[in-house]
């Protein structure tokens, strides 16, 4: 995983963080309100073939990468690379808002 702060990230014309996923282009994705206290995917292990990157609006918790848990918080931008296996969990405080989009390579 890579983990970024907003203001840390670069854009170029047509790609945020072009140094990181290239000309990989989104296929799917969407914006995610975590209950206080929720965990993503109950299923014991949840990867994808490709990047996923995440966006935290709001809130704060966890983002474990292959049973390390990350703390994340709302101005936070991770790159979960493809064949991690991850599981995004709020904090018990308040919601955690996310949006999220999966690469194509």
């Amino acid at each position: 995983m890579r983990q970024y702060r907003i203001g840390e990230i670069d854009v170029s014309p047509t790609r945020i963080l072009p140094e990181a996923i290239g000309d990989s282009r989104v296929t799917h994705g969407g914006v995610y309100v975590f209950k206080p206290g929720e965990t993503a995917h109950p299923e014991p292990v949840h990867v994808h073939d490709t990047a996923e990157v995440f966006f935290f609006i709001q809130g704060k918790g966890v983002l474990p990468i292959d049973g390390v848990e990350h703390p994340v918080q709302a101005g936070d931008v991770c790159i979960v690379e493809a064949g991690e296996d991850h599981h995004t969990r709020s904090s018990i405080e308040e919601p955690l808002v996310a949006a999220w989009w999966v690469l194509d390579q």
